[in-house]
């Protein structure tokens, strides 16, 4: 599946309806010449249409709300209800005597007393227990068991971030990733947005999830499999795709991770796992960065780089619009994001990284009202 297709009709599904439509009313014609009622054939199929509709609205409306554990269970409730049923039917009637005309009558009111009974106990105590009870019963199963690793969910935060790429291109992921139409038609809305910077970033996620599946050892799946209720926010449906599929979500979202941590949802935090690793700019370094807006303190700009990081410069307030070649001074990470200080470069930059080194020790102390304030408003 390619990932800018656009949702299609599940065209098997409607065609098994409509040969369900069409036999149901083809055996209301059967019945009617069985029963030798030409003046009842049209009303025969009629009537076989409209029990065939009420089946598929049935189906829509409550089976295809249904988790296949929920179907399986009631389904095999049924089956066992009604063979046990059988059973103590057939006990019954080697207790008593039941060949008179009274006892076949007495027996059938036992036979069906026993069968509603037994059918409804076994649907019922099976969904009460599916999560604990497994039949080993071939192609079905209660409760979902992945002989290999837990699936990686991402979110589409974790694609416009684009460090998932690359730590899987350096193999520290064996496990498939799992894409939902949920998020791909996300990016798509962002990409297609009217506002330039929400446009880059749609395009940006787009491209990491190409990267991503160009990647040779990387197994990228986009299941059909639509989990939680369909009218439910993005980030709910990851949620109850991560419980179904029993893996973990990767996001930079700080509330969706709260969120799956309340919820018992395993959860990876890119940011939280960037602060074990080393700083991706480094005090010295030099980027390339456009300003694009006035920063809160004295003479600060404020620009971004592709992945969403916001950077503060100094001495950058009036250079709006221009693109600059700037020093990093600082780097702070966290659980929120991360953003960096820079500065414009002086002559004296030639000197090397000492330099550097020094000025970022000071300016460090002196942004750290920044940073808290970065912490809570900066996106990633």
């Amino acid at each position: 599946m390619n990932f800018d297709q656009q949702p299609q009709l599940d065209i098997p599904i409607l065609t098994l309806r409509a040969i369900f439509f069409l036999s149901a009313a083809g055996l209301g014609l059967y019945l009617a010449r069985l029963a030798e009622a030409p003046l009842m054939e049209y009303p025969a199929m009629l009537i076989g249409g409209m029990l065939a509709l009420l089946v598929i609205f049935v189906d829509m409306a409550a089976i295809g709300r249904s988790s296949i554990a929920q179907v399986s269970a009631i389904v095999f409730g049924l089956l066992i209800g009604f063979l046990a049923a059988q059973l103590f039917i057939g006990i019954v009637s080697l207790m008593g005597d039941f060949e008179g005309e009274v006892g076949k009558k007495q027996l059938n009111g036992i036979r069906l007393c026993l069968t509603l009974i037994f059918c409804y106990l076994g649907p019922s105590y099976l969904l009460r227990t599916k999560d604990d009870l497994r039949f080993v019963v071939p192609y079905v199963e209660f409760q979902r068991t992945d002989s290999g690793p837990a699936a990686l969910v991402l979110d589409t935060s974790a694609l416009i971030d684009g460090r998932i790429v690359d730590l899987a291109r350096a193999y520290l992921f064996d496990a498939p990733f799992l894409v939902t139409r949920e998020v791909v038609e996300e990016l798509q809305r962002i990409a297609d947005s009217g506002d330039k910077n929400r446009r880059v970033r749609g395009r940006r996620g787009l491209d990491m999830l190409k990267r991503l599946q160009e990647l040779p050892h990387a197994v990228v799946e986009f299941p059909q499999t639509t989990y939680g209720d369909p009218a439910a926010e993005v980030d709910r449906r990851l949620i109850e795709t991560a419980k179904a599929r029993n893996g973990k979500l990767i996001t930079v979202d700080l509330n969706l991770q709260k969120v799956c941590e309340v919820e018992g949802v395993k959860v990876i935090n890119l940011n939280l796992a960037a602060q074990a690793m080393q700083a991706p700019c480094l005090p010295g370094d030099r980027i390339s960065v456009k300003v694009v807006k006035p920063g809160e303190g004295r003479e600060q700009g404020v620009g971004y780089l592709d992945d969403g990081t916001m950077v503060v410069i100094e001495q950058a307030k009036k250079l709006k619009g221009q693109t600059l070649s700037v020093v990093v001074t600082s780097a702070i990470q966290s659980s929120a994001g991360k953003m960096i200080f820079a500065r414009i470069p002086r002559e004296d930059d030639s000197n090397g990284d000492e330099v550097a080194g020094e000025e970022a020790s000071g300016d460090a102390a002196a942004e750290t009202p920044q940073a808290a304030a970065a912490e809570s408003g900066n996106s990633v």
